[in-house]
This record gives C-alpha cells, sequence and structure tokens, in this order.
C-alpha cells in the first residue's frame, strides 16, 4: 500500500516517468510538480518522489489488475493503515 511505482526507462525523464506509471497503473492523467525527495545509497536504486496535481478528474480511473489491487484518494489527515511511514512524512512535507 502506498504511491504507485515504476521504473524509468532509458533515456526518460523522471516527471514523465511518473506520468507515465500513474497513468498505466490507473488510467489517471497527472501534472507533475516539485521535486519532493530523492533517496539513493549503496546497493540502492534510486527513489524520486515529486507532488502531483490530477487532471481532469477520476473519470479514467481503471487500475492495472497486474500491478494495482486498489486505487483511493484519502485526506492527508486520514491516510490508512499499513501505508509506508516514509509515503506518509511524503503527504506532511508537500
Amino acid at each position: 500500500m502506498g504511491f504507485p511505482t515504476g521504473y524509468a526507462g532509458k533515456g526518460e525523464k523522471h516527471e514523465d516517468t511518473i506520468a507515465r506509471e500513474i497513468r498505466e497503473e490507473t488510467g489517471l492523467t497527472v501534472k507533475v510538480g516539485r521535486l519532493l525527495h530523492v533517496n539513493s545509497g549503496y546497493k540502492l536504486r534510486i527513489e524520486i518522489f515529486y507532488e502531483a496535481t490530477l487532471i481532469g478528474g477520476l473519470g479514467n480511473l481503471a487500475v492495472d489488475g497486474r500491478e494495482v489491487i486498489d486505487a483511493k484518494l484519502f485526506a492527508p489527515d486520514a491516510l490508512p493503515e499499513g501505508m509506508p511511514e516514509a509515503h506518509k512524512k511524503l503527504v506532511q512535507q508537500a
């Protein structure tokens, strides 16, 4: 449980990766905003977190069952139990 994730293709801009992954996993379109956090280190792939704004509403919500069990929106003060603490901290930072 947490934010959509994925891998960047060779030469793909991080912002484009985020928009693509969200579209592939949820059917939704987002406008990528400011960089929130970068995490990297020895034997750790780079993790990049951006804020994003939903464009066009939830009408196209259609989860990819191979990658996503369910997709829901939550108020920042009502995040679900089981969400990674690192993701909760990002919500507080945004």
